[in-house]
């Protein structure tokens, strides 16, 4: 028998997957077997043993959450809207009477409720919340799933570094195709392309394989070398996917139906359990794009749908998370562009509000149980602790280990550092 110190020091939990899988016959991917694997790992880490790469899972609310009917209601006001408001686990926060998982699991999560920019049309917005710079036509900056995976995943493991599901794919930057999301359209259908088309076998694979080498190499000749270089690094990233056992952690019909039903059966929930089944067997960031907040008319009614979606949803995955042990390691974001305006307009909506908003984290480090910054009694301003963009980006870099300040060539002679500069990090949430 071997002891659990050294079984710790020769095996990480990727490594002992790849070694099950690829070793002899290899195995089918099960839920259990992940489930073990990330069990075992917990179980096996020996004290002063290398730490991990964390992981990211953003669940990213197109068209901006209003901060006022979800995490920073302000009952009584006269911007309040109909909504009434729960107590949470926490005392002295309050949620939206339409979060009551997450309002029961409030000890959990790290509530920012000042976070606030400049920038009010979405396409900017999303620029800045997914890079953390304010958008420049001269520079490409990379978003922030492409960067955990440029700086943080294994390039040799059989899955993609940065998975993306549903939305319009988002930019690798000036990181490159190789850091460029692996896009899910739908998670509850078939990843497309994974497969040959019907009637490609093996040896004809191989021989269309063997002529686009030699008009590669041909490419190549012409001073296309860096270009050839990124796209069969992309074809073989390809390949092994299509070859790999692994492959199946994109199979949500492995999971029985009670978890997918825990999870709720809304394409954007069966995207976080998705995503609880990349990490799971090593992807290092996952991106889930949950459509429908851009609420300028009828607000109240479309949130509640949403509300409950949204709840019902992270709270099975924190409480999977949590259960498999891989939480402390994998760092939850939920956030959209902006928030919604405190007034209600005569379309009984809310308006684009970059003023203050609320940023929700859970694990990877981050101090569970905390609510930071405070708005007004009518939620129109920032009364304490106002949180820029940069000052978040800054916080995830540390939260998940990156080297913010690394210098990256964005445009010939104009280097940029991998996070801006400008942005301090946020002391309170890291535990």
């Amino acid at each position: 028998m071997i002891a659990r110190g050294a079984l710790a020091t020769t095996f990480t939990r990727r490594a002992l997957l790849r070694r099950l899988l690829l070793g002899a016959g290899g195995l089918a991917v099960t839920p259990a077997l992940l489930s073990l694997l990330s069990r075992h790992a917990a179980a096996v880490a020996a004290p002063g043993a290398a730490r991990s790469p964390r992981k990211l899972i953003l669940l990213w609310l197109e068209g901006g959450p209003s901060q006022l009917d979800t995490f920073d209601p302000k009952p009584g006001a006269p911007t309040a809207g109909p909504f009434g408001t729960l107590p949470t686990e926490v005392a002295g926060w309050r949620f939206s009477e339409h979060l009551p998982q997450l309002a029961a699991r409030a000890g959990r999560l790290t509530l920012l409720r000042s976070v606030t920019s400049k920038e009010g049309s979405h396409a900017r917005a999303r620029l800045l919340l997914h890079t953390g710079f304010v958008p420049n036509p001269s520079v490409a900056y990379p978003t922030l799933g492409s960067i955990v995976a440029h700086e943080l995943a294994d390039e040799a493991f059989e899955l993609p570094s940065f998975v993306q599901i549903a939305g319009p794919p988002g930019s690798p930057g000036y990181l490159g195709v190789g850091a460029a999301p692996f896009l899910v359209a739908n998670p509850i259908s078939e990843v497309a392309n994974l497969k040959s088309p019907r009637g490609i076998d093996a040896a004809r694979l191989e021989r269309r394989e063997a002529l686009r080498e030699v008009l590669d190499e041909g490419f190549a000749g012409a001073g296309a070398t860096a270009t050839v270089t990124a796209n069969r690094t992309q074809h073989l990233r390809a390949r092994r996917l299509m070859d790999s056992p692994l492959q199946s952690a994109f199979d949500l019909g492995q999971e029985p139906d009670s978890v997918r039903d825990r999870y709720g059966r809304d394409p954007f929930a069966q995207g976080v359990l998705l995503a609880r089944r990349l990490v799971e067997a090593g992807v290092q960031a996952v991106e889930i794009h949950g459509d429908g907040w851009d609420t300028h008319v009828d607000n109240f009614s479309k949130l509640v749908p949403l509300s409950r979606t949204f709840d019902q949803a992270l709270a099975a995955l924190l409480d999977d998370l949590a259960e498999r042990g891989l939480l402390d390691d994998t760092l939850v974001v939920t956030m959209g562009e902006f928030g919604r305006t405190p007034t209600i307009n005569h379309n009984r909506g809310r308006d684009h509000w970059p003023g203050n908003y609320c940023v929700l984290l859970a694990g990877g480090g981050t101090r569970p149980g905390l609510a930071l910054g405070t708005t007004d009694d009518k939620g129109e301003k920032i009364v304490d602790r106002p949180i820029s963009v940069p000052d978040l980006f800054a916080t995830f870099a540390a939260l998940l280990r990156i080297d913010g300040a690394k210098k990256f060539d964005a445009t010939p002679r104009r280097p940029t550092t991998l996070i801006d500069p400008d942005g301090a990090v946020v002391r309170e949430v890291i535990a």
